[in-house]
């Protein structure tokens, strides 16, 4: 009998782990390549992410659902070619299309160097198609020790690919890095999806296919709907921008929100646990269904906020300090550095608050998804969800009279919170469960207050004071005891099975 938060904790430590790895990867990246490079890299990220996103056809979350109500090993593995054979269908054209295609957008762009790590990007494309289904597998089978340890040691095998390539390459280094990188992960994660699983290797009969091809679509069609809009609403900020503004203005805009995005990897790590759990819930008891989601959604809410809002308090102070953990880096790695990225990126710290308050409110509705919305088959609401978080951000955005990086930075975060407010307004009105409690509300207008702070050249002993203070106003809303709160005991919260 395992708790929902010890999962979700264990799952969240993993990817803090691989964040922090990351975040050092990114940061020792960041200090090696010029921003106009570094724009390069944002532009080409954001052009292929659009056109990657016509491959997901939401059969990750689909093969999830489905997997984990799998009878055999010998279903699951059928079910996880039908799922690879439909993604290829779909793969090999974009992939084949952003290669043929990526002369003329360099073109369209005014810049030859985007050709070459576009067509990179398209090969990457293809090797990618086998990942999500591969941890569709993992996921659905519940495997979750060897998801976490995974992500965790990846990381390594990034730093150990992207470091060098960058450094002796420069962008188109990058580029060469995230071929690599995914060829290896892809192996990776087909053998550790089916090294455990005992069937023969069997095709499925023609109408097992064909029954797996409409199951899967029947639900996954609409998952890849969604994560179009979520892909648009990711990756277009960075294209609108960089038609007003210079590589460097984009580089400063794509530093501000790829950073503040880190925080998505607590929702992340929440829906890797969430997906498969209550999918298996939904079927049980809609009263235990809600009353475990409840509790456990009070609970993250806090904990994103209150993170995000510390983020952006101490935002200036972050960047110097991984100033020196750079620095430090570099010297051990022997990689010569650059400006320093407070110096170079100082031009941000104005967007980390409405952007985290984006990401936060993003996070929310993630975890709506793989724990309302999917389960419970709700899917034209999650449409329009989503549909209010785009439209409502670049309708907010294109209405301002000056557009500015800051002007977009809190465009994103109206549009994410006037989604999310829409889907507390459904929940309750159609299954009368309030999601969010008082105290959260409370704690969230302290936290607003907390990260606008950013805003003000405070001294550090008048930030320390502050921070300390707003930590004991959250212990006292929550009656948190400290020595309680420290040896926290996870039997006391809801059990998943």
């Amino acid at each position: 009998m395992r708790s929902v938060v010890f999962l979700q904790i264990i799952s969240f430590l993993s990817r803090i782990g691989a964040m922090a790895i990351g975040i050092f990867q990114s940061l020792i990246i960041v200090n090696i390549l010029t921003t106009n490079e570094f724009g390069l890299i944002g532009l080409v990220t954001s052009i292929a992410g659009i056109a990657g996103i016509a491959q997901h056809l939401g059969l990750a979350s689909s093969s999830t659902k489905e997997i984990s109500s799998a009878k055999n090993d010998t279903e699951i593995f059928h079910i996880a070619l039908t799922s690879i054979s439909i993604r290829y269908l779909i793969s090999v054209p974009v992939a084949l299309g952003l290669i043929l295609s990526a002369p003329f957008i360099a073109q369209n762009y005014g810049n030859l160097g985007l050709v070459m790590p576009l067509q990179i990007f398209g090969l990457v494309l293809l090797v990618q198609a086998f990942q999500s289904i591969f941890n569709s597998v993992i996921a659905g089978t519940q495997k979750f020790k060897v998801l976490f340890s995974y992500q965790i040691l990846i990381t390594f095998l990034s730093l150990m690919i992207y470091l060098p390539l960058v450094f002796y390459y420069k962008s188109i280094g990058y580029f060469y890095a995230l071929l690599i990188f995914n060829i290896f992960q892809t192996l990776i994660l087909g053998y550790l999806a089916f090294k455990d699983l005992k069937f023969k290797l069997t095709l499925p009969s023609k109408s097992d296919y064909y029954r797996m091809f409409k199951d899967l679509l029947s639900i996954s069609l609409t998952i890849y709907f969604v994560k179009i809009l979520i892909t648009a609403w990711q990756e277009l900020p960075v294209i609108i921008l960089s038609r007003d503004f210079s590589l460097e203005m984009v580089g400063i805009f794509a530093f501000a929100f790829n950073f503040s995005s880190k925080l998505m990897s607590i929702s992340d790590s929440i829906t890797d646990v969430n997906l498969p759990v209550f999918s298996k819930k939904a079927s049980e008891s809609m009263k235990d269904f809600f009353d475990i989601f409840v509790k456990n959604f009070n609970l993250v809410y806090a904990f994103i906020f209150f993170v995000g809002m510390s983020i952006s308090f101490w935002s200036k102070e972050i960047l110097q300090s991984l100033d020196f953990l750079i620095s430090v880096g570099s010297s051990l790695l022997k990689i010569g550095s650059s400006s320093s990225i407070f110096m170079k990126y100082k031009d941000s710290i104005i967007l980390f608050y409405p952007l985290l308050l984006s990401i936060i409110f993003y996070s929310y509705l993630n975890i709506f998804k793989s724990s309302i919305f999917i389960p419970l088959k709700i899917l034209r609401r999650m449409i329009f969800s989503f549909v209010i978080l785009l439209a409502s951000s670049f309708g907010v955005y294109f209405l301002y009279w000056e557009k500015t990086l800051i002007s977009m930075s809190f465009a994103l975060a109206l549009g994410s919170i006037l989604s999310f407010l829409y889907s507390i307004y459904f929940i309750n009105k159609n299954y009368d469960q309030v999601i969010v409690k008082k105290m959260n509300i409370i704690l969230s207008i302290f936290s607003l207050t907390l990260g606008a702070l950013v805003y003000y050249d405070l001294a550090l002993i008048t930030k320390v004071t502050i921070y300390l203070l707003y930590v004991a106003i959250i212990f006292y809303i929550f009656k948190l005891d400290i020595k309680k709160f420290i040896f926290l005991k996870l039997k006391k919260f809801p059990v998943t099975q």
